[in-house]
């Protein structure tokens, strides 16, 4: 007597290609850039035309959180073509570590609506670029920067350039507030950072100043 055959489960007909826009869209939104730029958007043909011909895809572009470490550059290219296929549309703008003048001077060239833009530890960003960046994007609400190399003087320059500013976030590291001495005059003279956000951001309903004495 020959041994029962042991049943295989039936294969599964779904065809993911056939998935409708809508869906896609929906799985997409859940995805990281990068994951869909070099996954997701080529699994197949109708994957890679939702991923390349939807801006709404494309209104948020979230490059923080990254595990490229000191190779984080190579990310610079795929934010570029991200960027591009917003199609003008971008409104929220966030990079870590290797946002620079180059990069904001080429999202400024692509959009206009940016309403909230996050700079990261973008050591490498002058405040003539981000001067201009806020400039040319008049409708921002929020901007958090981050471990940055810029001065007191950003403050107020954001803050005249952009009216319709809700949400600042300008944040450094503990370790540069030094000691504290209510007596010390380079202690006193930081306050210029909070009195150009008194000056400029009249529409303000939340600020964040961590590690500022």
């Amino acid at each position: 007597m020959e041994p029962e055959e042991e049943e295989q489960p039936p294969a599964c007909g779904r065809d993911w290609a056939e998935l409708q826009r809508d869906v896609l869209m929906l799985i997409f939104l859940k995805l990281g850039v990068m994951e869909v730029l070099r996954a997701a958007g080529s699994v197949c043909r109708s994957w890679r035309k939702v991923a390349k011909e939807e801006p709404e895809l494309w209104r948020k572009i979230d490059m923080t959180n990254h595990s490229y470490g000191s190779d984080c550059y190579v990310l610079k290219d795929p934010t570029k073509l991200a960027i591009d296929r917003s199609g003008g549309r971008l409104e929220e703008f966030s990079v870590e570590d290797f946002g620079d003048n180059e990069l904001l001077w080429y999202l400024c060239d692509r959009t206009s609506i940016l309403k909230k833009l996050c700079l990261i530890s973008c050591y490498q960003l002058s405040e003539e670029a981000m001067a201009d960046t806020a400039k040319r994007q008049p409708i921002l609400e929020e901007i958090q920067i981050t471990f940055g190399s810029f001065s007191e003087k950003v403050t107020e320059i954001v803050g005249k350039e952009c009216p319709l500013l809700k949400s600042f976030k300008f944040n450094t590291s503990w370790d540069n507030m030094g000691a504290y001495n209510p007596n010390d005059e380079a202690v006193i003279s930081d306050d210029d950072e909070a009195l150009g956000i008194a000056k400029t951001m009249h529409q303000l309903h939340h600020l964040q100043l961590i590690g500022n004495s």
